[in-house]
């Protein structure tokens, strides 16, 4: 019997930006793909970096629960919104599952869900796609991030 840790990695389709602001040549534009990591011993899981669609992470969050582990642990890597928006969704179906990210991501986090940030992506960056809306609030000590609000 071995107690090493797994990963795998799942990767978020890409969807259509919408915009006027195409490079010379191109008529249209997408998201990069986006990828979240699943990393696990026997029981238990921790995924670094949620996608940023609603659809999106209900897909994430399918995979997840295929895995058969149960999820402790949401990271986010670093603080744009397409590695944390996602939290909400991916909690809905592990509760008591912990989001963590460092005080410098925290930092990032704050404006990226702050009102004109996700107002600018929900009326703009997405086409026949909801992006997550979410209200949010740090610890004292920053070092974790207590995530609330709904995805409408």
């Amino acid at each position: 019997m071995t107690n090493r840790l797994q990963w795998e990695v799942f990767v978020s389709a890409q969807i259509p930006a919408v915009t006027n602001d195409f490079a010379p040549g191109t008529s249209g534009m997408k998201w990069s793909p986006i990828s979240s990591t699943l990393i696990s011993g026997k029981r238990d899981a921790v995924l670094v970096d949620t996608a940023i669609t609603i659809d999106q992470n209900q897909k994430l969050v399918d995979w997840i629960v295929a895995s058969g582990k149960n999820l402790t642990t949401i990271y986010a890597t670093h603080g744009h919104g397409d590695h944390f928006f996602g939290v909400n969704t991916i909690q809905k179906k592990f509760p008591k599952a912990r989001f963590m990210a460092t005080r410098e991501v925290i930092a990032v986090m704050q404006k990226q869900a702050s009102a004109p940030v996700v107002n600018g992506f929900g009326n703009q960056g997405f086409q026949d796609k909801s992006i997550q809306r979410s209200s949010s609030r740090m610890n004292s000590k920053g070092a974790l991030w207590s995530w609330k609000g709904n995805n409408s």
